[in-house]
C-alpha cells in the first residue's frame, strides 16, 4: 500500500486561471492536487491533470462522494474515482466528511453531518463500501467547514473526528481553515479545538483564507490566508511534524504573487520539522446495522429538500436549525450551483466574469434538479448564451458534447443519459466540428474537428 508519506512539502490547488503562472515556477511547489468531479465532468482538466502528473505528484481531491449520506454512496461514482487515481498514480485520494445528497436529492454543497454515533456508524459503512472501489492507496478523511449545526449532536467535533478515525481506520486531512471558522463561529478558540482533534493520525494539512461576512466566518478560498491560520498551522507542525500542506485557492486569484508570498510563509513554517511517519491501523469491526440509519436518512432528506427548494423552509426546520443558518446555507448554494456547472461549459467559463451573471439568470427561480443537477444546469446556461451574439459559438461548441450524452430536460426535471449512439454537426463561425457516442450510456464522446484530421490549423 501506499503512504500519505509519498507525498510531501507545500502543495497547491491546480486551477486553469493558475496553470501559466505555476508552469512558468514549477518549482514554487511539490505537488498539486486536483479535484475529481472537474477532471470528470471536464476532458479538458482531466488532461491537464495528467499533463500535470509529468511534473509534479497529483493528488486526488473528491468533493461528491457523499460519504456522510446515510443512504450509501453511489457505486458508480466510487468506481469513476478509483479509475482516475488509477490514470493519475495518484498517492493519495481524499475525501469530506460531509453529505452532498440525500435521497434522490442532491445539495450541491458540502453539508455536514450530526456529530452522533450514528453518524459515525453511517460514515464508515460508507467508507469500508467505497474502498472496494478504490485503489489501495491511503483514504483521507477532511473536516468541514459548517453553517449550520444539528440540535442533536452527542459529541463536539475533536471527538467526533477522533472517533471517524478509530472506526474507519483512515488518517485525517486537516483542513486549518475549516476548523478555524467552525471554532470562531461557536465561540470557541481554535488553538484548543486543534489539540483536542486526533493530531496523532494527521497525515496532511489543507489551508485557504476567509472572510467575515455579517457577523460570521466563512471560509471562502478566495481571500488571502489570516495571521490567526497561519499560527493554527505553526500550532499543528510542531505536535504532528512536517506533514504535505495544501494551499486553496479558487476564486479572486488577483497577482500570483500573492499566492507566492502565502506559499513562502507556510514553507518558512514547516523549516526543519522532522517528516511524519504514520504507521497503518486497522477500521474497528462494523457494529450491524447502521445506528438510526433510517431517522438519519429521514432528517437528511428533510434538510436537503428545504436548502435546495425554491420556497422558503418551514417553521419546523427555521425552529430546529435556525432560520438565520438555513438563510446562509441557501445563499451558498446558490452560488455553489454555478460552481458545479461551469466545469461542464470550458469554453463559456473562461468569458469572465459576466458570464456568472448570465448564469445565476438562467438558473434563478429554477428548483435544483433531483440528479444529474450539475449538468442539466450547464444545459441552461449554454441555452440561454445561445442567444447572446457574443457568446453564441462558444455555447453551441460547449452544448455539443452535452447533447451527445443526454436528453434535454423536460420542464423542471433533469436532462436523461443517451444510451443510443449519437452524431452530431455544428458549425460556428469559422469551426466545423462534429461529436460521436457509441451505443451505451457512458460510451466516450469522441469531438472531431475536420481541419485536425487534414493537418491544418483549426
Amino acid at each position: 500500500m501506499s503512504s500519505p508519506s509519498t507525498l510531501s512539502g507545500i502543495g497547491l490547488g491546480h486551477r486553469p486561471e493558475l496553470a501559466a503562472d505555476l508552469l512558468a515556477r514549477p518549482a514554487l511547489v511539490d505537488f498539486v492536487e486536483v479535484t475529481a468531479e472537474a477532471c470528470m465532468a471536464n476532458p479538458l482538466a482531466r488532461r491537464e491533470a495528467l499533463a500535470c502528473r509529468a511534473i509534479w505528484p497529483v493528488a486526488l481531491h473528491g468533493v461528491k462522494l457523499s460519504l456522510g449520506s446515510a443512504d450509501g454512496i453511489d457505486d458508480d461514482h466510487a468506481r469513476r474515482l478509483g479509475r482516475l487515481a488509477r490514470e493519475l498514480d495518484a498517492p493519495l485520494v481524499s475525501e469530506h466528511v460531509a453529505f452532498t445528497r440525500a435521497g434522490s436529492r442532491e445539495i450541491g454543497h458540502l453539508t455536514r453531518t450530526p456529530y452522533s454515533r450514528g453518524a459515525v456508524e453511517v460514515i464508515a459503512r460508507n467508507v469500508a463500501r467505497a474502498r472496494r472501489a478504490l485503489p489501495d492507496i491511503p483514504l483521507l478523511l477532511e473536516n468541514v467547514a459548517a453553517t449550520l449545526a444539528w440540535p442533536d449532536d452527542e459529541l463536539d467535533e475533536p471527538d467526533f473526528h477522533a472517533e471517524l478515525v478509530r472506526r474507519t481506520g483512515c488518517d485525517l486531512l486537516l483542513d486549518v481553515g475549516n476548523l478555524y471558522a467552525n471554532a470562531v463561529n461557536a465561540g470557541r478558540d481554535p488553538i484548543d479545538q486543534l489539540l483536542r482533534f486526533p493530531l496523532d493520525r494527521v497525515a496532511m494539512l489543507h489551508v485557504a483564507g476567509g472572510a467575515w461576512e455579517e457577523g460570521f466566518y466563512f471560509d471562502t478560498h478566495a481571500d488571502p490566508i489570516p495571521d490567526p491560520v497561519f499560527d493554527l498551522i505553526a500550532t499543528a507542525i510542531a505536535r504532528v511534524g512536517a506533514v504535505p500542506i495544501l494551499l486553496e485557492r479558487d476564486a479572486a486569484f488577483g497577482c500570483f504573487n500573492g499566492l507566492v508570498t502565502e506559499l513562502d510563509r507556510l514553507r518558512t513554517i514547516v523549516g526543519d520539522a522532522p517528516p511524519r511517519t504514520l504507521e497503518p491501523i486497522v477500521a474497528a469491526p462494523l457494529l450491524g446495522p447502521a445506528l438510526a440509519s433510517e431517522a438519519l436518512t429521514a432528517a437528511q432528506c428533510e434538510l436537503a429538500d428545504a436548502l435546495v427548494a425554491v420556497n422558503e423552509p418551514t417553521q419546523g426546520l427555521c425552529d430546529r436549525f435556525g432560520a438565520a443558518a438555513l438563510a446562509r446555507s441557501r445563499a451558498i448554494l446558490t452560488r455553489k450551483r454555478i460552481d458545479d456547472a461551469l466545469p461542464h461549459l470550458p469554453r463559456l467559463s473562461t468569458r469572465g466574469p459576466g458570464i456568472r451573471e448570465l448564469a445565476a439568470a438562467a438558473l434563478a427561480g429554477r428548483p435544483r434538479a433531483p440528479t444529474r443537477a450539475s449538468t442539466t444546469d450547464a444545459w441552461r446556461i449554454a441555452e440561454l448564451a445561445s442567444g447572446d451574439p457574443d457568446l453564441r459559438d462558444d455555447a453551441a461548441i460547449d452544448a455539443l458534447p452535452l447533447r451527445a450524452r443526454f436528453h434535454p430536460p423536460r420542464g423542471e426535471g433533469s436532462v436523461r443519459p443517451r444510451r443510443g449512439p449519437f452524431v452530431g454537426h455544428l458549425r460556428a463561425g469559422r469551426r466545423s466540428l462534429w461529436a460521436f457516442k457509441g451505443l451505451g450510456a457512458t460510451a466516450t464522446v469522441h469531438l472531431v474537428h475536420p481541419a485536425e484530421r487534414r493537418g491544418a490549423p483549426p
